[in-house]
């Protein structure tokens, strides 16, 4: 019960004030007028303070969750014996870092931490990516399979990506117009004839969409002039690739459920096309395709809760 408190009581903050004045308006002999503005306020307020918050938690999760799946692997002791694949991994990751380590000076973050998303949170894939900021601290949850052999070539393209959410503050955007959207939708609901209401907040949330779509095609631009337009394609075009292979019906799911968060692949693709950037470019992580000795098997960590390379599941088309 604690969790669905702490997850959704901005929610139910919202949903209260929006019962409230639709309750006002259907008995009629009430006009809200100049009142429903404190009442916009309060569900606005609301969410904007739950909203930051839980980024603030995000990012402190992530700090502990690079001790515990990044540390854990480049700083600890490497086995007796360790096979050509895990020198590479563990090569491929403090390059990273480094890289990491000069764009936060560059930058003047304060902090940018970064763990692996499948050693982290048992249910999560080894091809996923994300970023998440708050102030002049951030946090990049990579997968592990973008250090390995298949898909290291796309590392670059993944990290310019994810900086360039951190660099435009994406998150405190993304917070603050969830916080306008919601006031909007209470006036909405209070001023607007009620024909109009629902249609009016499926707006909202058609330009709130449309806004996210420009941040990741911004993204896209970023790493493009980064990397070249060609490693960006090449990315898009390997998701593409792997949604083939799903089901039309499962297809259909993650189209539809991903419409919300990302443009789709062929949209990416048109604008990585026409983005003023170079068709390749000499990217300090670039690498080789057969860079890796693909025989030995990765070595484990001591870490409990990293999982094995058995225990990977298929790539999926899943890409922040």
């Amino acid at each position: 019960m604690s969790w669905i408190r702490d997850r959704f009581w901005s929610h139910f903050v919202v949903g209260w004030v929006l019962v409230t004045v639709v309750l006002i308006r259907w008995d009629g002999s009430t006009r809200l007028g100049l009142h429903a503005l404190p009442m916009a306020l309060i569900a606005s307020w609301a969410w904007a303070l739950h909203w930051g918050r839980d980024i603030r938690v995000q990012v402190a999760e992530g700090f502990r969750a690079q001790h515990h799946t990044w540390n854990s692997l480049l700083r600890s002791w490497p086995p007796h014996d360790p096979s050509p694949l895990h020198r590479e991994f563990v090569q491929r990751m403090g390059s990273a870092e480094q890289y990491l380590r000069a764009m936060v000076r560059a930058h003047r973050l304060q902090r940018l931490s970064i763990a692996f998303t499948d050693g982290w949170h048992p249910g999560c894939d080894g091809n996923e990516a994300a970023s998440v900021s708050e102030g002049r601290r951030a946090h990049l949850w990579l997968g592990s399979n973008w250090f390995g052999p298949e898909q290291t070539i796309h590392l670059p393209v993944i990290l310019e990506h994810e900086l360039g959410h951190v660099l435009r503050r994406d998150t405190q955007r993304s917070t603050v117009l969830q916080a306008a959207g919601v006031f909007l939708v209470v006036l909405a609901a209070a001023w607007l004839p009620l024909s109009t209401i629902v249609p009016s907040v499926v707006a909202l949330r058609l330009l709130y969409v449309g806004w996210v779509w420009h941040s990741e095609l911004a993204c896209d631009t970023r790493a493009a002039r980064a990397c070249g337009s060609e490693m960006v394609i090449l990315l898009w075009r390997r998701n593409t690739g792997l949604l083939c292979t799903l089901s039309p019906l499962a297809r259909m799911k993650y189209n539809l459920r991903s419409a919300f968060t990302h443009p789709p692949y062929w949209l990416r693709i048109w604008w990585t096309r026409r983005v003023n950037a170079p068709a390749t470019s000499a990217h300090p992580l670039a690498v080789l395709s057969d860079a890796y000795d693909l025989t030995p098997p990765l070595e484990r960590p001591t870490n409990p809760g990293w999982p094995s390379a058995a225990s990977k599941r298929e790539p999926q088309a899943d890409c922040g």
